[in-house]
């Protein structure tokens, strides 16, 4: 029986291949979605508090009195996790089960789920009072952007 040679790659290496691959990834990674709004609401920043209260669906109306309306990625998409947690300091089944709750209770509605960030930022451009979010990358015009990166 003849003995094959097996190239063997030592601990330390693969671990600065490993490191490496890391470090290139995390800015992708680890960036913080971004708030979109349609340019008919006046606002410039939103603190969290406010924001997590338009996400829980507890405050239906800009100051201005201009109505609300919310969209966001569907519950499983990994960039509305990050959004709920960066920004809003929550896990996303918290969220769903607060919006169920107001469903369940007939006391509110709960946001429209759209399906990708180019539907995100066409339904918010195209919807007066609109509030959104999409990654750190994505490049949203006709919009106001008023978030992204912070943790």
């Amino acid at each position: 029986m003849k003995a094959t040679h097996r190239p063997t790659v030592s601990r330390p290496a693969l671990s600065w291949v490993l490191l490496s691959i890391l470090l290139t990834c995390s800015p992708l990674a680890f960036s913080a979605p971004k708030i979109l709004l349609n340019e008919s609401v006046v606002l410039t920043d939103i603190d969290s508090a406010y924001l997590n209260q338009i996400f829980a669906m507890q405050t239906r109306k800009w100051p201005n009195g201009q109505a609300i309306q919310v969209f966001v990625l569907p519950s499983t998409d990994s960039l509305h996790r990050s959004f709920v947690v960066d920004h809003l300091q929550i896990q996303a089944h918290q969220l769903d089960r607060i919006w169920n709750r107001m469903l369940f209770t007939g006391t509110g509605k709960a946001p429209t789920v759209v399906e990708s960030e180019e539907a995100m930022l066409n339904t918010i451009r195209a919807t007066p009072g609109a509030i959104g979010y999409v990654s750190e990358t994505f490049t949203a015009t006709g919009v106001r952007v008023v978030g992204g990166g912070e943790r």
